[in-house]
């Protein structure tokens, strides 16, 4: 997995630069995604098709669609994020549902202390990376993930549906490796290869935390 201190090494920069130095850190978690044809009827056939026909999409590596979508940030223009030390997670949350928030434009971070006064300094993309790395620690501790620190599966949360806090951490992760921040260092490695369309899973019985479902799950196997 990718260690949240490699995001210090990768200021926000733009160009060729940006796509063989800083995002390819944040994207080679394993194996580039490959849109693969598959066997489908329908209506989405034809979409299918289209799509394997091009084989510069299929063999287009996830490194250089970010720095690609890194390029179209709008460096002159910002969405703002007030951070409070002490409780990043509440305002990351104001910052993304924001009505000026927009992932196409620049990060402006101010951190302040729980009085409400600024930290002295211009944002010259040390407080946003700081912001961005100490997000995706705080999102590691979310109740939408369990399992070990470092190995953390989806969970079912209906609280955090009803504050579509699944999309809203869709979103961060995103944001996070497209503004040249960490990507979730902390999802397992299953988790990983599901999302990404690959066939390989791994998991154990002993990756699950529930006890209950642990044991019918381990009573299973002896029967």
């Amino acid at each position: 997995m990718i260690l949240l201190s490699q995001a210090e090494d990768c200021p926000g920069t733009s160009g060729s630069a940006l796509e063989t130095t800083c995002y390819r850190k944040y994207t080679e978690l394993y194996a580039p995604i490959i849109v693969e044809d598959s066997e489908t009827s329908g209506d989405s056939d034809a979409v299918t098709h289209d799509i394997s026909e091009d084989p510069e999409i299929e063999q287009r590596p996830i490194s250089e669609v970010i720095a690609n979508l890194a390029l179209q940030i709008d460096r002159h223009a910002v969405s703002r994020f007030h951070i409070c030390r002490s409780d990043i997670w509440d305002g990351a949350v104001r910052g993304f549902k924001r009505g000026t928030f927009s992932e196409k434009k620049d990060l402006l971070v101010k951190f302040s202390d729980d009085a409400g006064m600024f930290e002295e300094g211009i944002d010259t993309g040390g407080p946003k990376r700081e912001f961005l790395s100490l997000l995706m620690k705080s999102l590691n501790k979310r109740p939408i993930f369990d399992g070990p620190a470092e190995s953390r599966y989806l969970v079912y949360n209906s609280t955090a549906i009803r504050e579509d806090e699944y999309s809203l951490a869709g979103k961060m992760i995103a944001v996070s490796i497209v503004h040249g921040g960490p990507g979730p260092n902390f999802l397992s490695k299953d988790l990983v290869s599901y999302i990404s369309g690959q066939s390989s899973f791994n998991s154990s019985i002993g990756d699950i935390t529930d006890e209950e479902i642990g044991k019918v799950l381990r009573k299973g196997m002896r029967v």
